[in-house]
C-alpha cells in the first residue's frame, strides 16, 4: 500500500486492527520484505506496521540528506495517519538509529522501544569517510556496490545472503545517496538510552558481524527497563535466520508493554 506521508509516496503493510501497536523497521538498503515472516507467524493478533523508509522499498526517494530527525519524523506522521497515540517502535540496524531518534524527539508517543542488531553511537571518523566514499561509488556504479559490499556481512546464511543481496541491489541508488549521509552525521544516543521509561527489548545475534555482543548488552545496562534478547548462531539478520526467536522476543515485548500500561 501507499500513501503521502511528509510530503512523499510512502510504501507500507499494516497487518491486524486490534492489540497494541507496533512499527518494524528494516535496515539499510533493506525493505518491509524482511518482516513479513515475522509479523504474519508471530504478530497476527496485533496492529503490526511495517514502512518502507524513505529512499527504500515502494517510498519515494528524494534528495537526501535523510537524517535520522526526518526519519523518524516520517514513522510519527505514519503514525498520525493512522490515529495511532502511541505504538512500540522498532528498528534493525539503520532502523535503530530511527527507533532511537523517536525515542529521543517524541517519547510521548512510545509505548515502547526494540533495538534489534543496532547500536547508540555516533559513527567514528573512519566510518564517516567510509560512508561518504560508498556514497560517491553508487553514484558511479549504482546500488550493486553497497550490495556487495554489505550483504556478506549480514548473514553466513548463504541464502540469506543472496535474499538480502537481491533487495540492496534493487534499492533505489537515490534512496542510499540520500541516507547514508544521515547515518554519518547522526549524534550519539548512549547517553539518552537512561531516559527511556518504556519497557525495552535489545535483540543481538552472538555471531553479528557489524554489531559487536558487548555494544548491545552495553545498551541493555543502559536502559532502565530492558531485557536483552541474545541469539546463538545468527547474525545481523535475526528476522530471517531465527524468526521464530525473534517473534517470541517481540510478542514479549507487546505483553510487556500491555502490562505497563495497566
Amino acid at each position: 500500500m501507499k500513501t503521502k506521508i511528509n510530503g512523499i509516496d510512502f510504501g507500507y503493510d499494516i497487518t491486524g486492527q486490534q492489540g497494541q501497536p507496533i512499527v518494524l523497521i528494516h535496515g539499510l538498503g533493506l525493505n518491509r520484505s524482511i518482516w513479513h515472516e515475522v509479523a504474519a507467524k508471530h504478530l497476527a493478533n496485533h496492529r503490526v506496521i511495517l514502512p518502507d523508509m524513505r529512499g527504500h522499498g515502494e517510498s519515494e526517494a528524494p534528495p537526501g540528506p535523510y537524517t535520522m530527525t526526518l526519519l523518524a519524523e516520517d514513522i510519527l506522521r505514519l503514525l498520525d495517519f493512522f490515529g495511532i497515540s502511541k505504538a512500540i517502535v522498532c528498528g534493525h540496524s539503520l532502523g535503530g538509529y530511527i527507533a532511537l531518534a523517536f525515542a529521543d524527539q517524541f517519547p510521548d508517543r512510545l509505548a515502547g522501544l526494540g533495538l534489534i542488531a543496532t547500536h547508540s553511537r555516533a559513527d567514528s571518523e573512519e566510518k564517516r569517510v567510509s560512508r561518504h566514499q560508498t556514497v560517491e561509488m553508487i553514484r558511479k556504479d549504482g546500488s550493486i556496490v553497497l550490495a556487495d559490499s554489505l550483504a556478506p556481512k549480514l548473514s553466513y546464511d548463504q541464502n540469506i545472503i543472496q535474499q538480502s543481496h537481491a533487495i540492496i541491489a534493487q534499492t533505489p541508488p537515490a534512496g542510499l545517496i540520500g541516507v547514508l549521509p544521515g547515518m554519518a552525521q547522526r549524534p550519539d544516543r548512549t547517553t539518552m538510552l537512561a531516559e527511556v521509561s518504556v519497557p525495552s527489548l535489545v535483540v543481538a545475534g552472538e555471531d553479528d558481524q557489524i554489531v559487536e555482543l558487548e555494544i548491545a548488552a552495553e545498551m541493555a545496562d543502559r536502559l532502565p527497563d530492558s531485557q536483552l534478547l541474545t541469539i546463538t548462531g545468527v547474525g545481523h539478520m535475526p528476522m530471517l535466520e531465527a524468526p521464530d526467536i525473534l517473534g517470541g522476543g517481540l510478542l514479549d515485548l507487546i505483553h510487556r508493554v500491555e502490562k505497563s500500561a495497566h
